[in-house]
């Protein structure tokens, strides 16, 4: 499947809605309405578009289902419509995915999602991989496939140590020993205290959501290549012997 290309300058830089056709747009929220909406919702929503198959492993497997025989694709078309509007509204605003019907295209078979009151609007996979490229583009999320295993005996023990994990968590998160984890505070914090970063706490707030990912990631990597090119300096690295030389690059392509 080739990756949709996004408009950096538009959509990212420039933080513009993202327009996939006259009838959805995905919008592009700043950090405050992000703080507002509730960090632990915003992400949920976003799970939901932009999760693989692979990360609900134990789910699909508690009801019979292997990860591997499942897309991406059947996943939102099986899950969307069940997201209420006052939930999806701070990605899609109006779009109401509760109002949209699985269907199937008789003569090919194909799936899509129509919409009971206005048929014009519909989402196809074609659509959906425009949807979700530009979430994971603008949320830094890869879209390489995860553990692909070969064989029902490593498969078995992949979702049983995932299986093992979630349930220490939920066992350590009821007795406090975890607390809930917020990935914009850490992000917040690490951006906010570093001398290249022009923001403070207050006027973070006013930045758009996928430019404080931006920078939080560029940060990381100026960072890390500066103790790189220290190391080059003092002889302590040979760039000959370096198997990936990406670090090295000023301007970095840092969406996987």
């Amino acid at each position: 499947m080739l990756k949709t290309p996004i408009n950096e300058l538009k959509y990212t830089i420039g933080g513009e809605n993202y327009r996939i056709n006259n009838y959805i747009t995905i919008y592009n929220p700043y950090v405050y309405e992000v703080k507002d909406f509730g960090e632990e919702h915003y992400f949920s929503v976003l799970n939901v578009f932009t999760r693989k198959p692979y990360d609900i492993a134990v789910e699909l497997d508690d009801i019979h289902i292997d990860y591997q025989s499942v897309t991406e694709w059947d996943l939102f078309y099986e899950s969307a419509p069940l997201i209420p509007v006052e939930q999806t509204c701070i990605l899609f605003g109006k779009l109401d995915f509760t109002e949209f019907d699985k269907c199937v295209n008789p003569e090919d078979g194909l799936k899509f999602l129509q919409n009971r009151h206005n048929p014009n609007i519909r989402i196809d996979e074609a659509i959906y991989q425009k949807i979700v490229a530009y979430l994971r583009h603008m949320h830094f999320i890869s879209e390489k496939a995860e553990y692909d295993v070969g064989n029902s005996t490593a498969k078995k023990f992949l979702i049983d140590r995932m299986r093992r994990k979630q349930k220490k968590y939920l066992k350590d998160l009821a007795s406090g020993k975890a607390k809930p984890h917020s990935q914009l505070s850490d992000m917040i914090k690490y951006c906010v205290n570093n001398s290249n970063f022009k923001y403070d706490y207050s006027t973070i707030m006013s930045l758009k959501l996928n430019l404080l990912y931006e920078s939080y990631f560029f940060i990381i990597h100026g960072n890390e290549r500066e103790n790189v090119m220290s190391g080059i300096y003092h002889g302590t690295i040979d760039t000959t012997k370096m198997k990936d030389k990406s670090i090295l690059n000023i301007i970095p392509d840092l969406h996987k």
